[in-house]
């Protein structure tokens, strides 16, 4: 799990450090960087999977430096806990304003405080990491400094331990469900949600060609969640290789039909379309070691629906995935989460966000009795 976030120079977190739980709730004021915590997690899996460069739009371009700083060095450090060990990776951007580009600077990964990846400057260090001979300095040679050159590390027996570091973060998924944006048509599969759930038929399809069983068990849960009459998902034919996710209901009492009919994932409301989504990532996570960031996921949902889900989260969290983080503003989620995983974010009078977790008691004649922490929240009584 995700132990830490370090965070310097991004927007507005400044020498911002996030300790983070098995499971946690993020909540505050707007502006106080909540989203800018998970856009920064999925920008970290992006490039240490490979999949982008360090200026891409939703990496680290160079609007992404805080603007009441004169400085062009941003720093992102993580630390992660797989196991016994405690690996830390540490990476440094450096932009260059006026041309609008940037390049890392540095790249480092820790184990237990010894070194398995070390990249400054284009030139990188590798270190052997071999069972009981201990950790020692392997090749060197020079990268290309858009990129993570870690990423680009081929697995082998002497990078065991980098190799694992890896494909954690690879499995981490970070998601602010768009019902409306949501593709209904898939062309390929991807193991991989976008940021705004976008390719959900691409993944469902890629998890139902994996595991069938999975997907059944999420019918099974959907039947009392989406509305009344769903029967399943179904993924038909529409060309060569194109799929429609389409969504089966059983003929309600009334109507003319005696096999039901079906929607397309277009064609049902927003609200279904989240919830859907967000059950997916409950149930169709389980063994897939899945880490979860999830940005306010009561949106577009109805209040009866919320509570239902954050059981099923409370309950899938530390065995069916390691780890979940919510980032949210909603009520519900602050009176369920909040003492016992909520983590406030605020901003001070000089800018500086900080972090803080509620106190369920704030001393004798100082809280009102009976008050909710999401109605101390409300008055600005919560600290």
């Amino acid at each position: 799990m995700i132990s830490k976030l370090f965070v310097d120079n991004y927007k507005c977190l400044v020498n911002f450090e996030l300790p983070l739980q098995e499971l946690s709730l993020l909540f505050g004021p707007s502006g106080v960087g909540k989203t800018s915590v998970l856009d920064i997690v999925y920008a970290l899996r992006q490039l240490l999977s490979g999949d982008a460069r360090v200026t891409d739009r939703d990496i680290f371009p160079t609007q992404t430096l805080t603007r009441w700083q004169s400085r062009n060095l941003q720093v992102f450090e993580i630390e992660v806990i797989l196991g016994s060990e405690t690996y830390t990776y540490r990476l440094e951007v450096e932009h260059e304003r006026g041309k609008r580009t940037a390049r890392i600077r540095s790249e480092r990964l820790e184990v237990d405080g010894n070194p398995l990846f070390e990249f400054v400057m284009s030139e990188v260090q590798l270190f052997r990491d071999e069972p009981n001979r201990g950790i020692s300095k392997g090749p060197s040679y020079t990268a290309d400094w858009r990129e993570s050159a870690l990423a680009r590390v081929f697995p082998g027996p002497a990078n065991k331990r980098l190799t694992r570091f890896l494909d954690y973060m690879c499995r981490i998924l970070v998601c602010g469900i768009h019902p409306p944006g949501l593709l209904s048509d898939s062309t390929e599969e991807s193991s991989m949600l976008w940021r705004d759930g976008r390719n959900f038929a691409d993944w469902y399809r890629h998890t139902h060609q994996e595991r069938p069983d999975l997907t059944e068990a999420l019918r099974k849960e959907l039947v009392d969640v989406v509305a009344a009459g769903f029967h399943l998902i179904q993924l038909e034919k529409v060309g060569h290789d194109a799929r429609s996710l389409t969504i089966r209901f059983d003929d309600q009492e009334g109507g003319d039909s005696r096999e039901g009919y079906a929607l397309r994932l277009d064609e049902i409301s927003d609200g279904q379309r989240a919830l859907i989504v967000l059950y997916s990532l409950i149930t169709l996570g389980i063994e897939k070691n899945y880490t979860l960031f999830v940005d306010e996921p009561e949106n577009y949902v109805a209040l009866r629906e919320v509570q239902p889900w954050l059981i099923r989260l409370n309950d899938a969290t530390g065995k069916a995935f390691p780890q979940a983080v919510v980032s949210s503003h909603h009520p519900e989620l602050i009176d369920y989460f909040g003492y016992g995983h909520g983590i406030m974010l605020q901003r001070e009078t000089s800018g500086v966000i900080t972090v803080g977790r509620p106190q369920a008691t704030r001393g004798a004649g100082e809280d009102p009795v009976g008050l909710k922490l999401s109605e101390l929240v409300a008055r600005g009584w919560e600290r």
